[in-house]
């Protein structure tokens, strides 16, 4: 982890939104990733060949920068997450179980979907169908936990101290499983 291995191959004024100057830019730069990560560099180290290969790590993007990478509808989609299909009214319901279930090939067939309309459905039922991919995915990025994610993850939290304030667990020292079911079915 080098100091000169951290820093941005480039810096960029491009308003993030506009699909195509970001896909124009960029694209050049991910050709050459994966032609990187597809090969090897050998170096003698030492009078020893010694072969090296290239990983990249699509992390630490923002919420808007993965939705314009991997082809996602705005944030104000119904769609609202970026790791998973959840809808807003499927996440307001569900605060606490959820998973990764987003990948960028899914995604390029989701966009594939979306282009062609094999099943000619309306636009509504597409947009069903393909879970808010409404433009050609370009980069892969990895699931790293976003401000959507961490807000889920304290709403878990605050959720299991208002279970143990509802039973008043400070009183008592090892409820059982019957009483945390029924301060659970007090906050549903």
């Amino acid at each position: 982890n080098s100091e000169l291995s951290c820093r941005p191959l480039c810096l960029m004024f491009v308003d993030e939104s506009d699909h195509e100057t970001l896909t124009a830019i960029l694209g050049p730069v991910i050709a050459e990733r994966k032609a990187m990560t597809d090969s090897r560099l050998i170096i003698s180290v030492g009078g020893l060949l010694r072969s090296f290969r290239f990983f990249f790590r699509g992390t630490g993007y923002d919420e808007k920068m993965v939705r314009e990478m991997e082809g996602l509808e705005a944030s104000g989609s119904t769609y609202i997450c970026t790791l998973c299909d959840s809808t807003r009214a499927e996440a307001s319901q569900n605060m606490v179980l959820h998973s990764i279930t987003r990948s960028h090939d899914e995604n390029l067939d989701r966009y594939e979907i979306w282009r062609t309309n094999p099943f000619s459905e309306s636009a509504d039922e597409l947009r069903d169908r393909v879970k808010g991919v409404s433009a050609k995915p370009f980069m892969e990025t990895q699931p790293t936990l976003d401000a959507l994610h961490c807000d889920i993850g304290n709403a878990t939290e605050f959720y299991k101290i208002f279970q143990d304030e509802i039973g008043e667990v400070y009183q008592k020292a090892n409820p059982s499983r019957e009483e945390r079911r029924r301060w659970r079915s007090t906050l549903d």
